[in-house]
C-alpha cells in the first residue's frame, strides 16, 4: 500500500461519520417540522377565522390590546361560521358587552379546533363537543344573558360596573383568627353594611 492510504482511510472514515450524522439531522429536522406542523393546526395564526389571538389564556385573562382585538375579530368570525349556525344558539345584541359570554364562546372555539385538528382531534372529542361543550355553553349563555339588551349597559343601570370581591378587607382578621384558634371574627359593623349593600345589588342582578 501507498504512503497515502492512510490518509485515504482516515478522510473515508470521516466521510462516513459526516454522511450519518446529516443523516441523524436530517431525521431530527423532519421531526421538529412535524411538531410545528401539528402546533400549528392546534393554535393556528390570527387572522383565520375561529383562531384566538390570546391563546389558551382566553378573554378574561387577555392583556395585549393588540392579541385581543386579533382575537375578538377571529372569535367573531368562528360564531358567525359555526356558532349561530345550530337553532338553539342565542346572543343577545350586548353579548361583547359581557366578558363572560366572550370567555365561554372563546373557550368553545378553542375545544372545536382541538375537537377536529388532524393530530389531536379524534370522533371522541368531536362527539364531546357536539353533544356536552357545545349545548352547554348554549344553555349557560341563555341563563345568563339571554333577557339582556344594550340599553341596560348605560350608566346607571350597574352592568358596567366592575366586580369586586366582597368583605376582601375581612381577610387579615379572618387568617389571623382561623390559623391560630380555629375561630371567626365577629363581623362589625363597617363589614355588616357592606355586606348587606352587597347582597342588595346581588338580588337586583338576578332579578333583571
Amino acid at each position: 500500500m501507498s504512503d497515502a492510504d492512510p490518509t485515504v482511510a482516515a478522510l473515508a472514515r470521516a466521510l462516513e461519520r459526516s454522511q450519518r450524522r446529516v443523516g441523524e439531522l436530517d431525521t431530527l429536522v423532519r421531526r421538529l417540522s412535524a411538531d410545528v406542523a401539528r402546533l400549528a393546526r392546534s393554535h393556528p395564526a390570527t387572522g383565520e377565522a375561529g383562531v384566538s389571538g390570546s391563546g389558551p389564556g382566553g378573554w378574561l385573562a387577555s392583556t395585549d390590546p393588540e392579541e385581543g382585538e386579533a382575537g375578538l375579530r377571529n372569535l367573531i368570525g368562528w360564531v358567525e361560521a359555526v356558532y349561530l349556525r345550530y337553532p338553539d344558539a342565542e346572543l343577545p345584541s350586548c353579548w361583547l358587552w359581557h366578558p363572560t359570554v366572550v370567555e365561554e364562546l372563546w373557550w368553545l372555539q378553542g375545544a372545536h379546533s382541538v375537537a377536529f385538528d388532524d393530530e389531536q382531534g379524534s370522533w371522541q372529542r368531536i362527539g364531546d363537543w357536539h353533544d356536552r361543550f357545545r349545548p352547554g355553553v348554549a344553555k349557560r349563555l341563555r341563563a345568563a344573558v339571554g333577557g339582556c339588551e344594550l340599553a341596560l349597559h348605560t350608566a346607571g343601570t350597574g352592568l358596567h360596573d366592575n366586580p369586586v370581591v366582597p368583605l376582601a378587607d375581612a381577610a387579615t382578621d379572618i387568617s389571623r383568627a382561623w390559623t391560630t384558634n380555629r375561630t371567626l371574627p365577629e363581623p362589625n359593623g363597617h363589614q355588616l353594611v357592606t355586606a348587606e349593600r352587597h347582597d342588595r345589588n346581588q338580588y337586583r342582578k338576578g332579578n333583571r
